[in-house]
């Protein structure tokens, strides 16, 4: 009987986790992505340690490539991530939602 119950605990832990190991966990969107890793110092498309340089509008937002090389090397304080730069499939989707942020015009 304990066998048993090990045996069933044991494939249904494992068979909870079979669509990660197999690939087929649904990858978060950019806004996730976002929320998570980025929204903290850039909320809205702003920049809150150099208001000065806002992620809407800028120039590392014209290709994704070039915008994967920024996050390959980033300055100062911010971050690197590794599991966002290793994997294509969620720096497409961050820069695709990075991309919708407008700049804001400036005020005088």
């Amino acid at each position: 009987m304990k066998r048993e119950r090990f045996l069933l605990l044991t494939i249904a832990t494992f068979g909870a986790m079979l669509p990660v190991y197999a690939g087929k966990a649904t990858p978060p969107s950019g806004q996730q992505i976002f929320k998570q890793h980025c929204a903290s110092c850039h909320a809205n498309g702003g920049n809150l340690v150099h208001r000065e340089k806002p992620l809407a509008g800028s120039a590392e937002l014209t290709s994704i490539i070039r915008f994967k090389k920024y996050l390959s090397h980033p300055p100062g304080h911010m971050p690197y991530y590794q599991n966002l730069v290793g994997n294509d499939k969620m720096i497409k989707s961050l820069y695709d939602y990075c991309k919708t942020f407008k700049k804001a015009p400036r005020s005088s």
